[in-house]
Order: structure tokens, then C-alpha cells, then sequence
């Protein structure tokens, strides 16, 4: 619909020509040219030619034979499509009590006709400015709920939590992805403060975040931040989050997009996990044992201590596995590393390398003390086994190291450590060796 003053519809209902005439006069010689007429002199069809012209004036007269114009002035009223088009009404004559009827039933102005032609052309420039900045808000009304209504649709849609908050943190907008994550309703959370949605800890970092939109306008494009979120019940839970702010109408909001990453984090657990622990044992396995190797060397040049690496390889394994199957060899694996791991500190560490393979790192400690863990660790070996009901009997040879005295690297200690195994499995097993450059060549 066309809203600016150009060719303004003007209908005319007046049984009279002449009335016409002289409109349709002072129209052509307006130089605005801004309206354009369209009459009738029979009231009875008016409607239905109103319909086809939409004006953004109606002029009546008030005096036609058949239907006076206040008739036809509550049939326009009545009609949807013209509650609210500007209607002047046209009289001969002023007279007081149709003028008062005329407003009273709805119209917007009253003419003796026909007035001055500077006084008419002002009248319908008027009203018909009036009436089309009354259809341009209807428009801008109406665009502005369809726009919002599509905003709902998408964020009520959205599976991830959207809540948008004023600078200091007072929430005003929550969709229903929030209120699934957190299990507050919409009307629990408008109006309440946004970090009571995390835990106290973070309660610093999200003001901090608050700090650095409002200093450069928003986080760096595409940024997702891991937080720690609170549900309603008080149960935290791993999130992510992006934040950021956009002004409207002068006013600043922020605008919080977050998920729940819980499976996302169980997996990550699952997938560290299985690369750095043995399926079977639970123990650290080669790699991440190897990598922890090297980080207690690093800790032990830095604090001037002493550890001891012990290479421990059980002895008739293969004699399990061939006899009871590959079975009974894994639960044996699995009570070994039970019963190792009674007999060491929880600051050492124990790991599976392969097979029937074990080592174990003892943290600051004597070679003494060494000595009493490794004896330890030989007993408990040779304690029997009761595997799918068999006693086993089996024994351990344990190759040891010291650091630095045997080596300041991972390599070296791992080669020097296994060499002492070797000795003590040719010693006649079910004995620990100390490595010794001499003895070992």
C-alpha cells in the first residue's frame, strides 16, 4: 500500500454532480496534484465502490434521496474496511444538531460545501496524512509482531539454552532450551540475576566476561568458553557457552547461548581413558606410563630427589596361558595388578607395558626402602592364584634402577632396569636385581 501523499484517493458520495465537477476542478488545478476523485451519486452502491477505490478520504453528503448520509456514515463504520478512513461530512448548511450526530457516529470533520479551496485541500492533506501514518504503524506493528513471533518460533526451537540479560546481569528474555537445562520456568528467571545460574566460582568469571563485551563490544567472533553451570536442584553440570551483546533502541543486552556438555566430556573421559590405561588392568599403559616417567625424572632433577624404577615380568606366565587358555591368563594379569598395587604408595606409580610386563615408579625413596617394596611385591606373587578353579602358583623377576645413578633419562632407565630383569629371571627367578654396570655385561 502506497503511504506517501501522491494520488491520494478521494471518494466522493454526493447526489449531486456539480460537487464532482468542482472537486475534480480544484484538484487539476492543485500544483501539488496530489489527489485524484472518485465518486458516485447513488449512496446504495458506495460500499461496494469504496471497496474497489480504498481512499484515504471519504466525503458525504449529508442530504441524498433515499439514504441520508448518516445512514451511510454507520454503514462505513460498520464495515471492517473503513472503521477507520478519515470521513468528512458535506452539508449545504451549517446546522448544529446533524453536525453533533455527524461526530458523535464517527466523523472526522464537517463541511459546509464547498469551502474555500485552500481550507478543502488543507482538510484532506490532513486526514489523509493522518490516516496513512496510522496504516504505517499498523504495518510497522504488524512487522514487528510477525518478526517477533518468528524470533519466538526459532529460540523456543533451539535445543540449546538462549538467555539474554541487561549489563547488570538481570535476565530478560529465557527460551525453553534454558529452562529444560536448568529447571527454572520462565517466570522463576525473568527479572532475577543471570549468575545464579553458575556456581559460586564462576560468579567472577561471568562478570569479567560482562566487563570485557561491554569494553570492546563482544568476545572474539566464534569464541566458546567451558564453564561449570547449576541447575535449579543444585546439580552442576559441564557447559559450554558463547556470549555476546547487541544495542536496540539504546538499550544493551547480552545474550548467553549454552549447552550441556556431559556426554561430550564423558566420551573425551572415555577416549583419554582407553589411550592412556590398560583395557585389562586399569593401570597406566606404555605411553602414558613412559610420558610419566619423564615427568618424575624432570621433578626429581628439579627437587634433588632420588626414585626407583622396577621392571617386574612374571615368571610361568606363557605356562598359564597355554594350559588354562587366554582367560585364565587376563584374570591373572588383573589380580597381579590388584596385589602390586597394595604393596606400592599412592604417590608411586604403577603401569602395565605388555603382556606380562610391569613397571613401577617409587617416588623419593631409599634403596632400602626399595629393597622392602620389591620383597613385598615377590611375595605377594608367589602367593597362589585361584583361577576358574585352579590354584596357580607363579613368581615375579624385578629389574631395578635408580635415578640418576643409573641413568638421567627415560631411556636409559627403562634399558637398564629391564637388563637387571634379565639377571635376576636367569638368577633363578622369583628375585629382584639391583643394576649393575659390571654384574649386568
Amino acid at each position: 500500500m502506497n503511504f506517501t501523499l501522491e494520488r491520494v484517493p478521494v471518494f466522493l458520495v454526493d447526489d449531486q454532480e456539480i460537487t464532482g465537477y468542482v472537486l475534480n476542478k480544484i484538484f487539476s488545478e492543485d500544483s501539488r496534484d496530489d489527489f485524484i476523485l472518485h465518486a458516485t451519486n447513488n449512496p446504495f452502491d458506495a460500499l461496494q465502490k469504496a471497496q474497489d477505490v480504498g481512499p484515504a478520504v471519504i466525503l458525504l453528503d449529508l442530504v441524498m434521496p433515499g439514504m441520508d448520509g448518516l445512514t451511510l456514515l454507520e454503514q462505513f463504520r460498520q464495515h471492517p474496511d473503513f472503521a477507520d478512513t478519515p470521513i468528512i461530512m458535506l452539508s449545504s448548511q451549517e446546522e448544529s444538531f446533524f453536525k453533533a450526530k455527524a461526530f458523535e457516529m464517527g466523523a472526522n470533520d464537517y463541511l459546509v460545501k464547498l469551502p474555500e479551496k485552500i481550507e478543502l485541500l488543507a482538510r484532506l492533506r490532513y486526514h489523509a496524512s493522518a490516516y496513512y501514518n496510522l496504516l504505517k504503524n499498523r504495518e510497522s506493528h504488524r512487522i514487528l509482531k510477525e518478526k517477533e513471533l518468528q524470533f519466538r518460533i526459532v529460540t523456543q526451537s533451539i535445543l540449546e539454552a538462549i538467555v539474554a540479560s541487561d549489563l547488570d546481569g538481570t535476565v530478560r528474555f529465557w527460551n525453553q532450551g534454558a529452562a529444560t537445562l536448568f529447571g527454572y520456568t520462565l517466570d522463576e528467571m525473568i527479572g532475577q540475576q543471570v549468575d545464579r545460574l553458575f556456581p559460586q566460582s564462576f560468579h567472577s568469571e561471568f562478570k569479567e566476561s560482562f566487563k570485557e563485551l561491554i569494553a570492546t563490544g563482544g568476545l572474539q567472533k566464534g569464541e566458546l568458553r567451558e564453564w561449570q553451570g547449576i541447575r535449579k536442584n543444585g546439580q552442576e553440570f559441564p557447559m559450554e557457552i558463547s556470549i555476546n551483546s547487541w544495542t536496540e533502541e539504546g538499550r544493551t543486552l547480552i545474550a548467553s547461548v549454552m549447552r550441556d556438555i556431559t556426554q561430550r566430556k564423558h566420551e573425551e573421559d572415555r577416549i583419554r581413558y582407553q589411550a592412556n590405561y590398560d583395557h585389562l588392568t586399569g593401570l597406566p599403559n606404555r605411553n602414558f606410563f613412559v610420558q610419566h616417567l619423564d615427568e618424575s625424572i624432570s621433578l626429581a632433577r628439579r627437587q634433588s630427589v632420588f626414585f626407583s624404577l622396577l621392571f617386574i615380568d612374571l615368571d610361568r606366565f606363557k605356562w598359564v596361558n597355554d594350559t588354562l587358555g587366554h582367560e585364565a591368563g587376563d584374570l591373572l594379569l588383573q589380580e597381579v595388578a590388584k596385589r602390586m598395587k597394595h604393596c606400592i604408595r599412592t604417590t608411586d606409580t604403577l603401569g602395565r607395558l605388555g603382556g606380562d610386563e610391569f613397571t613401577a615408579i617409587l617416588y623419593d625413596v631409599s634403596p632400602h626402602g626399595t629393597r622392602l617394596v620389591a620383597r613385598k611385591i615377590l611375595d605377594e606373587l608367589a602367593r597362589s592364584f585361584w583361577l576358574q578353579g585352579n590354584h596357580v602358583q607363579i613368581s615375579g623377576s624385578i629389574g631395578i634402577t635408580l635415578y640418576p645413578n643409573d641413568g638421567e633419562n627415560k631411556e636409559i632407565l627403562l634399558k637398564n632396569a629391564d637388563m637387571a630383569m634379565y639377571v635376576s629371571k636367569n638368577a633363578g627367578k622369583n628375585r629382584y636385581w639391583f643394576f649393575n654396570p659390571n654384574e649386568n655385561q
